[in-house]
């Protein structure tokens, strides 16, 4: 009776892993594009860390724009088309364009692609300096930031941990370093999902957030300096997570979609 249970069990685990790899087959998957480069940081080594970890994570396809290269005066010509962002379910923000001689044409033209199509966007650390003479382009990201505090350890205390973004998080996580971004405001409807302490203004900063631009949904981070942070399996989850959120990959009860989870926990 024992081995006949282990049988049926068994059996039960191939159907399972059976179906969740024919669920994937027959969903098309996400269909990201990550805008990368610019200056201060090693987006070459983010690229790899950020493509393959959530690859790992989640049933996604991608398309990389590395045109910056390490140039942080540069403005990608795949803005200049009006219809750059056609083809997309998310865009992935993570670069540092923060020399550029003019910031509000280029702000405009991601910003309002946006806002009109709907197409979500996750934004990532120097991503909110880039552009950040422009008023539109701290409406686009939720929060506004112009400067940061030192790149040091520090802890991060997770404000909404019933929210599906913020499930695998913990209660507080500490990477490798944080370089603080100074949080001047918080964008009305922003919901602020973590945060940490900066002595410079002995207050506490968002670090990551959720809004609504427009027709878009926008994830946001100040965290992903350190490479090892970014590499952190806390730090890809949590990104991971926030794409299915964007892309309304969860089900009712905030759990990933079966056909979008690769390695993800649900509860």
């Amino acid at each position: 009776m024992l081995m006949l249970a282990k049988r049926f069990f068994a059996l039960f685990l191939v159907l399972s892993i059976a179906g969740a790899a024919i669920a994937e087959d027959a969903a098309s998957p996400i269909r990201a594009l990550l805008v990368t480069g610019g200056g201060w940081h090693d987006f070459e080594t983010q690229e790899k860390l950020i493509t393959e970890g959530l690859s790992g994570r989640i049933h996604i396809e991608w398309t990389v724009d590395h045109e910056a290269g390490k140039r942080a005066d540069f403005s990608p010509t795949r803005f200049e088309d009006e219809n750059w962002i056609d083809g997309f379910d998310i865009v992935i923000h993570n670069h540092g364009l923060t020399k550029l001689r003019e910031h509000d044409p280029l702000a405009a033209r991601i910003a309002d692609a946006h806002h009109k199509s709907g197409v979500p966007a996750v934004v990532i650390h120097n991503t909110l300096h880039s552009l950040r003479d422009s008023e539109k382009w701290h409406e686009f990201m939720g929060v506004t930031s112009r400067r940061h505090e030192s790149n040091r350890q520090r802890e991060i205390k997770n404000l909404a941990p019933e929210h599906p973004i913020m499930r695998d998080f913990g209660e507080t996580w500490t990477p490798a370093t944080v370089e603080l971004y100074t949080i001047e405001s918080v964008g009305e409807g922003t919901k602020v999902l973590a945060d940490c302490y900066g002595e410079a203004h002995d207050r506490r900063h968002a670090t990551h957030w959720t809004h609504q631009y427009g027709k878009a949904p926008v994830f946001g981070t100040t965290i992903g300096h350190d490479n090892r942070a970014v590499a952190d399996p806390v730090y890809l989850d949590t990104l991971a997570r926030g794409v299915l959120w964007a892309t309304g990959k969860l089900d009712a009860d905030g759990n990933p979609l079966p056909e979008y989870n690769r390695s993800l926990n649900s509860q």
